[in-house]
């Protein structure tokens, strides 16, 4: 699962133009770059969970600044992200999209 992806009606939406599916040079990249955003969609947990934080932050006494959603693993993203060099979150992204 992606930082970010909940299961909604987004992902049966989509609406791609004529371009997209054109013989274009990145005709390849685009189509699996979407298919792996598609499947993350798909497969993400229910946006129930959005709504449990969000009256959790509406009824706080004392809101926080920031409240995290996404499973355990992702709150350590940011911080990793300020530890680990460009690059290598560059070419994490890369993989995980399928552009290299």
């Amino acid at each position: 699962m992606s930082l970010g992806n909940y299961h909604t009606g987004f992902t049966a939406s989509r609406l791609t133009t004529a371009n997209s599916d054109a013989n274009s040079v990145f005709q390849g990249t685009f189509r699996g770059a979407l298919g792996v955003m598609e499947k993350d969609e798909l497969n993400a947990p229910e946006p129930v969970k959005v709504a449990q934080v969000l009256e959790r932050a509406i009824t706080a006494n004392r809101p926080r600044k920031r409240y995290i959603v996404d499973p355990t693993f992702f709150r350590f993203v940011p911080m990793l992200k300020r530890l680990l060099p460009y690059a290598l979150i560059e070419y994490a992204h890369k993989r995980l999209f399928k552009l290299t």
